[in-house]
């Protein structure tokens, strides 16, 4: 019995091995090349014909017989198809063509991690994988301010994403850095840089130290996400969060 179990389990591992490298294979093929995607042509008997090229920054690849082609935007699929049909028009014979990645173009990690930069995409990229491979979040990141622009948006508009979030090639990982703020009655009431471990003391000498009308048991905070709700500090030690905001009001003379 115990047999027939584990040979279930080795099924069922096997089964979805497999699943998963189907799913990965439709991903790629359903692919849009882009500028910077190095990409394989083979044609079946014609080693000739076989070519390895890169993407130019004007998304077009030269080829035998067919001379410039404009790739970039292209599914791997309608590119086969466009070989196929180019050189079936006067050059071979029933052509077979098969295009692949050979190395995708890069992402990017930008903001607060400790080795920003440009990185190779790999299929089934996330987030939390992308981040990861730029080193991680160093200490100012706030890791629930990551944004991506995707590499095929124009207007480069910035999307709040969770680290779950999938990652296509030419896309950018932003990770913003933590604020807080001080407002009231301080000598420079502003945004300034989180750092963990800050205490409501240090915070405020960061914005000048309160002024001389400030009423030192009147100071206030506003956790993020908790709306115009105002909370008493009591303790000056106590530390505060990525971004607070710590209002001074004025006393009464």
């Amino acid at each position: 019995m115990r047999k027939v179990l584990i040979r279930l389990l080795v099924a069922c591992m096997a089964f979805a091995c497999s699943m998963t490298l189907v799913h990965a294979e439709a991903s790629v093929d359903e692919y849009e090349l882009g500028i910077g995607d190095s990409i394989k042509i083979h044609v079946f008997g014609e080693p000739d014909l076989d070519v390895e090229t890169r993407l130019s920054s004007s998304g077009n690849i030269r080829y035998p017989f067919l001379g410039k082609i404009h790739v970039a935007g292209k599914k791997l699929s309608e590119l086969e198809h466009f070989l196929t049909k180019g050189l079936a028009d006067g050059y071979l014979i029933n052509p077979q063509v098969r295009v692949s990645i050979e190395e995708f173009r890069s992402f990017f990690v930008n903001g607060e991690v400790k080795n920003p930069g440009a990185y190779p995409y790999k299929p089934g990229l996330n987030a939390r994988k992308g981040i990861s491979l730029a080193g991680g979040f160093n200490e100012d990141a706030d890791k629930d301010k990551v944004f991506l622009i995707h590499g095929k948006d124009e207007n480069k508009h910035e999307d709040k994403i969770t680290l779950a979030t999938q990652v296509f090639p030419g896309d950018t990982i932003t990770v913003k850095r933590s604020f807080f703020f001080v407002n009231g009655e301080v000598e420079k009431p502003g945004k300034y840089a989180y750092q963990v471990g800050m205490t409501y003391r240090k915070a405020i000498a960061m914005g000048g130290g309160m002024k001389e009308r400030a009423d030192d048991d009147k100071i206030y905070v506003i956790h993020e996400g908790q709306g115009e709700q105002m909370q008493h500090v009591d303790n000056m030690d106590a530390e505060i969060q990525s971004g607070d905001v710590i209002v001074i009001k004025q006393g009464l003379f």
